[in-house]
């Protein structure tokens, strides 16, 4: 069985040797997602022959024990065969099957070729990625971004001369937490549902531990006072996760300035940044639509099929 660890902050530099390598720039596979969703899905790792394993434990259930898809060298069929046997048989020692998250497409054709007839397969929509390139939301160049960069240039000459941009820093971080627990509180107010909650205690673990976990992000000011923040972190040497973005939304086009802003303020130059999932939100979904994506992530749920074929 493998010997499962809850995720903690010590564990960050062990796991992103794994993630940036091997987790296909999904933010799912990262750090941060395992560490500040902690309450959420109750993620733990565990490491054996060359691979990372990380089980859902709050999502497993009498009769299915939940993983992400491991990370490791896929290109190995050997290797990935030996990672797969080890979650079919960590499963089947507690008499449950197993179940694979975060199974993107290129690594479904791996896994379906190591072991044919094993897994079923469920694409999930609302789990898909959106990926971009960053010098194409820095710029927004072209004549599909037109209404996106009219907007920019609305917003700045409406607030012209009391707009300020700033990096987050420690000193800021008490005044962002003001900021979010009345976005919160309004939207609320205005009929939000329970995941903004949620999302909320996960906004609030990451901003309490910012430097520790090498986040960047942007304030932007009027007259002084917040308008919106977002911030992010690298899941890769050539991808940005953004993690958070609000804004006040009484202020004009506040949301697309901070979609252009935190690309071109970005202290590095990533390719792509990977604006998550839309969880089946259909504002989210068109929105993200809107920017067109460069890589739309499939993703795909893995269960293992009721039969002992993998253990011939």
């Amino acid at each position: 069985m493998l010997d499962f660890k809850p995720v903690t902050l010590k564990d960050k530099e062990r796991i992103e040797k794994y993630s940036f390598k091997y987790g296909e720039n999904s933010c799912q596979h990262s750090f941060v997602s395992m560490y500040a969703h902690s309450g959420k899905y109750g993620d733990s790792f565990a490491e054996k022959d060359g691979w990372l394993y990380v089980c859902r434990t709050h999502l497993n259930t009498d009769r299915e024990k939940v993983y992400l898809c491991p990370m490791g060298d896929t290109l190995d069929e050997e290797s990935l065969r030996t990672a797969i046997r080890n979650l079919l048989t960590d499963a089947a020692e507690e008499g449950k099957r197993a179940v694979l998250y975060t199974v993107t497409s290129k690594a479904k054709d791996r896994i379906e070729q190591a072991f044919p007839r094993t897994f079923r397969f469920f694409e999930i929509r609302d789990s898909f990625e959106y990926l971009y390139l960053q010098q194409k939301l820095a710029k927004l160049s072209g004549s599909q971004f037109q209404t996106r960069r009219r907007q920019c240039r609305l917003f700045y000459r409406r607030y012209s001369g009391r707009v300020t941009i700033e990096d987050i820093t420690p000193n800021s971080i008490s005044e962002i937490l003001d900021f979010q627990h009345r976005w919160l509180k309004e939207r609320m107010a205005n009929g939000g549902d329970t995941g903004l909650c949620e999302e909320d205690i996960a906004i609030k673990k990451e901003l309490s531990e910012y430097e520790a976990l090498d986040l960047f992000g942007i304030v932007i000011r009027i007259d002084g006072s917040i308008a919106g923040y977002a911030f992010g972190v690298p899941v890769s040497e050539d991808c940005f996760d953004l993690l958070a973005e609000k804004g006040d939304r009484s202020i004009p086009y506040i949301y697309q300035v901070l979609k252009r802003e935190l690309p071109d303020y970005c202290s590095k130059r990533y390719v792509y940044f990977n604006w998550e999932e839309d969880v089946g939100s259909p504002g989210l979904r068109e929105m993200k639509l809107r920017y067109h994506p460069d890589i739309l992530m499939v993703k795909y749920r893995a269960e293992e099929v009721s039969n002992e074929q993998w253990k011939t």
